[in-house]
């Protein structure tokens, strides 16, 4: 298992590889003709699917790079550090960090052609890696398809007119309701209305804290608080199931299931529509937006550059993290998987820069979306945009619903917005669930040999998990969910990843690896950001995610402690299996001490090589001596191994 040359018939010559169109030479001591024989006679009766065009795979990783968050999230972190002087961080730990990473993990599953189950082989300590995903992966989705839920509803609700969101009077409003369209305002507050201070600081009330209902809250608040979401007095009053909620929860797994409902042959198509109808329905939204008065204004806001806050290494962390999570790494190996549908020649190396690129510049994009329309919001309401920023659901849900019920035809704005959040958030969650399903498949073959069966049993059980979130309590399970899924797992797989390949593996070795699929060798600057500076500010990030956390809320409402203990066990789970899976390949493994395991634990094993067959391919060297500073070299291509030392390698395997 864990040395793809075994002990067994041995024989000395010298071999020639011939690695994207170059000659190696070197002497080997001893190969073995055992192994080598089963390399050439990999079974091909099951072949491994691919994309059936490329525009396919560029479409799929475009639309999961794509989601919710990018129109949500990043607008208001660029507006909170700095505008646009917030893109030079931004910009700079995307080339240097961001795509180095997405390149490690579209080589790596493009490389061997499989699923993150079994990619692995390369190092077998870490194996677990696998079952770490998987863990990170499923509870992710659940709550994640809930996003799509509550935009179905609105969906919904924007055929209805007026615009059920933006009125007072309703069976779920308050007294203190206000509504800013009609400039409708509680009682309490009319007799003395002698002033538009009055109507600007309810906007201002309702936008930056929902929780004081006595100063009165808006139309759209109220709308998601108590008719969306019925919300509870807490975590522990888990209340009821809202039908509403159910049903909308059921069409998004029908629709997630009919687009992978048999695998990358049914997704790779539906992709088409879902990766490239949001960029229309956002070019159209902010043609329209860019009409109304105050929307340059908004979008001024948003790139308006502070270079001071240059000087703040918050913004360049902020910055880090935006780019880590934006671009999906360590999450749960998607881009690993859908990589290995990849032909192997592909040139996965340029398509890291310009997927990365293409997926970064849509965040910017949809912030001119967002902030031309609360540019408007703020005009008519007479207050500074800073007052009417939200991030996450309260934009989505609350402030951009407040700003088209103020625009010129509500109703049609409003089905256009929500269904561009729709097949943003549709090709994501598929995308999710796609590479869940091939790991299932992959753990249980039978599932496989079933897809229409065996997907639709799985889809009915992905909903029957989010069936907590449709409850009245439902909100608080989902805030805490999402305060802790990526407190540390994502960044800590990230770096096992990055250790891995560079020092376990050998980054020489492996930059060999990619120059068999695409004729050229691994840039010096991402070897050097691999091996060094990746793993640093990974650690980095870490250490200030902990330093800086705070215990989840929501609103004004504060977590009970064993509801934050709960939090933590669910951001530790995640990387359990892999100490857990590491423990047991090391204590198997050969060798009479902890080092003679520990080496062979990091050996490939024969189940490590190219997704083409290549008989040479076990005949690479690599030398695994040498003093740091030496090792050092090697991976970054500044030296160049002996004949004799790579000798040694198979001597002592």
């Amino acid at each position: 298992m864990y040395s793809p040359l075994a002990q067994s018939q041995k024989y000395n010559f010298t071999k020639y590889l011939i690695v994207g169109g170059f000659h190696y030479q070197h002497q080997m001591d001893t190969f073995d003709v055992d192994a080598l024989q089963k390399a050439t006679q990999r079974e091909t009766s099951v072949k491994k699917e691919q994309w059936g065009r490329k525009l396919e795979y560029v479409l799929s990783v475009l639309g999961y790079l794509v989601g919710f968050m990018n129109i949500w999230r990043f607008p208001y972190v660029c507006m909170r550090n700095g505008g646009g002087a917030f893109l030079i961080p931004y910009i700079v730990i995307l080339l240097l960090m961001g795509i180095p990473l997405y390149f490690l993990e579209a080589s790596l599953g493009q490389f061997t052609g499989k699923s993150f189950k079994e990619v692995w082989s390369y190092c077998p300590i870490i194996q677990g890696m696998a079952a770490c995903y998987q863990v990170l992966l499923i509870p992710s989705t659940c709550f994640y398809a809930m996003l799509m839920t509550w935009t179905l509803y609105y969906f919904y609700q924007s055929f209805h007119y007026p615009l059920p969101w933006s009125t007072c009077g309703n069976e779920w409003n308050t007294p203190y309701c206000f509504s800013g369209g009609n400039n409708e305002m509680p009682g309490h507050l009319m007799a003395n209305s002698s002033s538009l201070y009055n109507m600007t600081s309810f906007m201002n009330t309702s936008i930056m804290s929902s929780s004081n209902a006595s100063q009165g809250q808006s139309a759209e608040e109220e709308y998601w608080n108590y008719n969306v979401l019925d919300i509870s007095s807490g975590l522990v009053d888990i209340g009821s199931l809202k039908g509403n909620t159910v049903l909308c929860l059921s069409l998004s797994w029908l629709f997630i299931y009919l687009c992978v409902i048999k695998g990358i042959r049914t997704s790779g198509k539906v992709v088409y529509v879902t990766a490239t109808l949001p960029y229309l329905l956002l070019t159209i939204l902010l043609v329209h937006n860019l009409t109304l008065p105050g929307s340059l204004d908004g979008i001024v806001f948003f790139i308006k550059p502070n270079f001071k806050s240059l000087m703040n290494i918050q913004v360049w962390l902020e910055a880090a993290i935006q780019v880590f999570y934006s671009l999906g790494i360590g999450w749960g190996g998607i881009l690993i998987t859908l990589s290995s549908y990849n032909k192997f020649n592909n040139n996965c190396l340029r398509d890291s820069f310009l997927l990365a690129i293409a997926g970064e510049s849509t965040s910017v994009f949809g912030g001119f979306v967002i902030f031309s329309a609360l540019g408007f919001m703020a005009h008519k309401a007479n207050v500074p945009v800073a007052e009417v920023v939200k991030s996450g659901p309260g934009l989505g849900f609350v402030a951009y619903p407040m700003a088209v019920s103020q625009m010129p035809l509500p109703n049609l704005w409003a089905v256009l917005f929500f269904f561009a959040m729709i097949t943003l958030g549709l090709d994501s969650l598929f995308t999710l669930v796609e590479v869940t399903y091939a790991y299932l498949e992959g753990c249980f073959p039978f599932l496989g040999k079933r897809q229409i069966i065996s997907r639709a049993c799985l889809s009915c059980l992905g909903m029957l998990f989010g069936l907590p979130f449709c409850t009245q309590g439902g909100i608080y399970l989902y805030q805490l969910m999402d305060w802790y899924c990526a407190a540390l797992a994502p960044i800590f797989f990230t770096v096992v990843e990055c250790i891995s390949i560079s020092w376990l593996y050998g980054a020489e070795r492996f930059s060999r690896d990619v120059e068999m699929m695409i004729g050229r060798r691994i840039p010096l600057y991402i070897r050097l950001f691999w091996c060094f500076f990746s793993p640093l500010i990974l650690c980095v990030l870490m250490v200030a995610s902990l330093i800086a956390y705070e215990p989840p809320t929501y609103g004004n409402y504060v977590y009970p402690g064993w509801a934050e203990d709960a939090g933590w066990i669910y951001a530790v789970l995640p990387i359990v299996p892999f100490f857990t899976a590491g423990f047991s390949v090391l204590y198997n493994a050969p060798g009479k001490t902890v080092y003679q395991k520990l080496r062979q634990s990091v050996l490939p094993t024969e189940d490590w090589h190219p997704s083409v067959d290549k008989a040479d391919y076990l005949a690479l060297p690599w030398n695994t001596g040498g003093t740091f500073t030496q090792r050092c070299l090697f991976n970054l291509g500044l030296r160049k191994q002996s004949a004799v030392v790579c000798g040694n390698l198979h001597q002592e395997t």
